[in-house]
């Protein structure tokens, strides 16, 4: 008996260590706030937290209008009760617009270390042209880091020509099935 218990303890134990909480935010009222993100105008804020630490991820651009699209991706984490900037990344490409997918997303813990990892969609744009994609991108922000695959709709999204910014061996192997997976069911059109 004593050994039932225990093993229901320790099930209890490790899947409030992997349990993942995504809690909404309205991005009107967060842009119209202090919170100290890079751009002018929120696309997607994510408030996503584990029982060990609370995320908000945030992407945002510059000004409507500008001469160069500028995309501003960043990881704010609650240390101390405070809030600091652990990830960020900006895209910015000549003549190219990028489009934030706010509804393809996801969120795991696949190595149990109590930390989130977090999947997003963007797809680029030529500037005259939105309705025109010229491809998609997988974004995993692992352990404070930034892991992209990129698909073209050049090749026609086929597999055998998507790209990555990073060694796979880098990744543990778990989170990079994770990732793959999700890019290999991924509507890329």
């Amino acid at each position: 008996m004593k050994k039932i218990v225990l093993i229901i303890s320790l099930l209890f134990v490790n899947f409030g260590f992997s349990q993942i909480t995504d809690t909404a935010v309205n991005k009107e009222k967060f842009q119209q706030s202090d919170f100290p993100f890079k751009g002018k105008r929120v696309l997607q804020v994510e408030d996503i937290s584990t029982p060990k630490e609370q995320n908000y991820y945030v992407f945002s651009k510059n000004e409507r209008g500008s001469l160069q699209d500028e995309l501003y991706i960043q990881q704010f984490k609650k240390v101390n009760n405070e809030w600091k900037v652990v990830a960020e990344d900006k895209v910015a490409e000549p003549g190219i617009i990028t489009s934030v997918w706010d509804a393809r997303k996801a969120f795991f813990d696949v190595d149990k270390d109590g930390q989130a990892d977090a999947l997003f969609v963007y797809s680029k744009h030529p500037k005259d042209n939105m309705d025109e994609q010229l491809s998609v991108v997988l974004l995993l922000i692992y352990k404070n880091k930034f892991y992209r695959m990129e698909s073209s709709a050049e090749t026609n999204y086929d597999p055998m020509f998507d790209t990555y910014d990073f060694n796979p061996d880098d990744l543990p192997k778990a989170v990079l099935n994770q990732f793959e997976e999700y890019w290999n069911k991924l509507d890329k059109k």
